[in-house]
């Protein structure tokens, strides 16, 4: 935006000496100052000294505001008067012996369409930023006119339309025993189902679907062929139909049955059928804790410790000459059991490579992100450096993920109550507690491999471990919780990820501190650029017109009581 300085300050001083003027004629008023004997050079003397403060403050206001960055001006003068064209009224179609069909054509405005009320027989039955309009709730063989008009956002209102006006039809015969669609299709006018779909979540259902006719329709449901907890009604007539079911339990098998009716009134059994809610989702128990390989010739023994609250669970050890696995069945299962180490016998004598993810199954299923280490002939690593390469490297340069914007912003870490991301100032972590790392689903693109977080010892930069980031139940993250660590200190969090030609194709790290349980803050860190920004809030030009203002006042005030008691 273009902004014309001159104009700008002329109107800011123009506000400001007005704002000042009043502020004295109402001290004056209410005898907080009272010069009885030169009360209109008083005036003048104040609203001149007001008016050389803001003349020197304002522009400097005004211009370092400009100066930084953060001026913007938004001004919108409307004085619209005029009214929206008149809308046609187009048809009345009786669709049924309670429903009547509206259409009218769009209305065009000088500045902004706000709505149409409709009317029915003179009286307003709806407001609406569309062209149509489903009248359900009629009576049978009535006649019924219908107008309409238009405003805009200003509330400028169009001249009403032309009337028209239809007869809904008889009612129908007395309601029959609901029938089959396999019965009646023969008949070319006979209501049927042509598409239905439902879509479970953990506590609802949606149906949607299509009928060949217009119809209004009855859902019922229930644990059993009672259909006796709950049901949905519709009135008006459509061919298209969606409706959502709701206050349904987790992992729960329903009955349900969907009625339709017809224009003629006649219900029809349109399907019966079944459908099962998704099971509550619970959050990924720990990883495994200091995972640890040893080779000997072509022999590996791994060994772990079970995460706290999960020393009963169950321990799933998968291995694969290709790449870390990135699932519980992605290559061999080679141990399932409850103990804390493994003996691979043998697992290098044909590949000089193996690869392993550890992964923890809670009571109820769940099972936890998986943690990775792989080992060789010649040497043992985690998952710190390219697979295929022949030893880890933390020291590796830093990648960016090339032509798809991914940003560090994206690395979140949450540990209760507390967020971080990779372009937090510090991460503080407690060491008694679990934490979790994530990436959204929607960051990446699909085509990646696997994502590996890889966390050093703090008491041992020399060690590392490392867990998979696998994608969540409701497909929203990526993510790997990640056991109470133990120990405190400095460590760092590295996270890489891989295509599926198993090469890394983005590498990002982050400091983080490991802080004791017991520690307490005593009194608040102030860092530098804390201290800057509370001196540039003194510093700050509004700031100092309030002090310079309430000086003022307060010298006027007191020269004023001093000519009062001389007098």
């Amino acid at each position: 935006m273009k902004i014309n300085i001159i104009n700008l300050i002329l109107t800011s001083l123009t506000i400001f000496f007005s704002i000042c003027v009043h502020l004295v004629r109402f001290l004056q008023k209410n005898r907080f100052m009272y010069n009885p004997i030169s009360k209109g050079n008083f005036l003048r003397r104040t609203g001149v000294a007001l008016f050389m403060v803001g003349l020197f403050l304002v522009p400097n206001i005004i211009w370092a505001q400009i100066e930084s960055g953060d001026f913007t001006i938004s001004a919108q003068i409307v004085n619209d008067l005029v009214p929206p064209t008149t809308p046609t009224m187009l048809s009345v179609v009786p669709i049924a012996y309670d429903q009547i069909d509206v259409t009218w054509s769009a209305s065009t405005d000088n500045f902004l369409l706000g709505g149409y009320v409709l009317l029915r027989d003179g009286n307003p039955v709806a407001t609406t930023t569309l062209t149509t309009y489903l009248d359900t709730g009629l009576t049978a063989s009535t006649t019924y006119s219908y107008e309409v008009y238009a405003f805009d956002v200003f509330y400028n209102l169009s001249t009403t339309s032309n009337s028209l006006s239809t007869t809904t039809p008889n009612p129908p015969p007395a309601t029959p025993t609901p029938t089959s669609t396999s019965q009646t299709n023969t008949a070319t006018r006979v209501l049927a189902l042509q598409d239905l779909s439902i879509e479970t979540e953990i506590n609802t259902a949606v149906f949607s679907w299509q009928t060949n006719n217009r119809s209004r329709f009855v859902l019922r449901w229930g644990r059993n062929d009672a259909y006796d907890e709950g049901y949905i009604m519709n009135d008006a007539y459509r061919t298209s139909h969606q409706t959502l079911v709701g206050e349904l339990e987790p992992g729960t098998i329903y009955l349900y049955e969907l009625i339709g009716y017809g224009t003629n009134g006649i219900p029809i059994t349109l399907k019966k059928g079944q459908f099962k809610t998704k099971d509550s989702i619970s959050q990924s128990p720990s990883n495994v804790q200091n995972l640890q390989v040893i080779v000997q010739e072509n022999d590996i023994t791994l060994s772990w410790e079970k995460p706290i609250g999960f020393e009963g669970s169950t321990i799933r050890v998968v291995r694969s000459h290709l790449g870390y696995p990135s699932d519980p069945y992605d290559g061999a299962i080679v141990y399932e059991g409850k103990g804390n180490s493994f003996y691979d016998k043998s697992s290098l004598e044909v590949y000089g490579k193996q690869y392993y993810t550890v992964f923890v199954y809670a009571d109820d299923g769940a099972v936890s992100s998986g943690a990775v280490v792989r080992a060789g002939r010649k040497y043992v690593a985690t998952a710190t450096s390219t697979p295929g390469d022949n030893e880890g490297n933390l020291e590796e340069e830093l990648i960016e993920i090339p032509d798809f914007g991914f940003s560090v912003e994206n690395i979140l870490v949450k540990q209760g109550d507390s967020f971080f991301d990779f372009k937090s100032e510090r991460i503080y972590l407690d060491n008694s507690k679990s934490f979790i790392i994530s990436i959204p689903y929607s960051a990446l693109p699909k085509h990646l491999k696997s994502i590996i977080v890889t966390l050093l010892d703090p008491t041992d930069m020399n060690r590392s471990y490392s867990f998979l980031l696998r994608i969540n139940k409701d497909r929203t993250a990526y993510e790997a919780t990640i056991a109470p660590i133990k120990l405190y200190g400095p460590s760092r969090l590295q996270i890489e990820i891989y295509d599926y030609e198993r090469e890394i194709v983005g590498r990002y790290r982050k400091h983080i501190d490991f802080i004791a349980s017991e520690t307490e803050l005593v009194e608040e860190v102030v860092f530098p650029d804390k201290i800057v920004g509370i001196f540039e809030r003194i510093m700050s030009p509004l700031f100092w017109i309030f002090i310079i203002i309430l000086l003022i006042i307060f010298l006027l005030y007191r020269r004023s009581k001093e000519t009062e008691d001389n007098h």
